[in-house]
């Protein structure tokens, strides 16, 4: 999401019994910065998914780490400013993140997410990319993320738990976006 992306904030989710087919989840790290993908097919319209991915308002029905997220203004047709506030642990790890998010809605196919430069932010730069496509079970969704957080992360959790973490994260927020899509048909 857009998200909807890296997000260093975890809850531990119940695995949905759907019909998601997750074709692939992976999470890289080079240097400070994460890569995330996705690519899921799901059982829903590509109308529908878009339009859940675009309820700035209700972005918690895709992921349960964001406590709270609203539109804060439109910009344009298809620019919008996004509120988001996540909050989860890893660990004994947890983390509450503010932030805001420039979403362009490129396309009923396509919507782009960056995060808002902040001081006293925490998260030093994040771009989201979501791309949806037609598929014979409904809708195929790729996803993409690179993020690099702007606060200390404590050496006892490490790059690999983390990197573990954020690919179950990523692959329930897929599984996710199809119970919560097949609502907005």
């Amino acid at each position: 999401m857009p998200h909807r992306s890296f997000l260093l904030v975890f809850s531990i989710l119940p695995v949905v019994a759907i019909a998601a087919d997750i074709d692939h989840v992976s999470v890289e790290k080079e240097g400070e910065r994460y890569f995330l993908e996705g690519e899921v097919v799901v059982g829903a319209s590509t109308d529908a998914v878009y339009q859940l991915i675009t309820d700035y308002d209700a972005l918690e029905k895709i992921d349960r780490g964001i406590v709270e997220s609203r539109l804060l203004e439109r910009i344009g047709d298809n620019v919008a400013m996004v509120y988001t506030r996540l909050k989860g642990c890893v660990v004994f790890f947890c983390r509450k993140i503010d932030r805001v998010e420039r979403v362009e809605e490129i396309s009923v196919n396509e919507v782009v997410a960056v995060v808002v430069p902040n001081e006293d932010g925490d998260v030093r730069y994040e771009r989201s990319h979501w791309r949806l496509s037609k598929d014979k079970e409904g809708t195929r969704i790729t996803y993409y993320t690179e993020v690099e957080p702007d606060f200390w992360i404590p050496a006892v959790i490490g790059p690999t738990l983390i990197k573990h973490s954020l690919r179950r994260r990523v692959a329930r927020t897929l599984k996710n976006l199809e119970a919560a899509a097949l609502t907005y048909e």
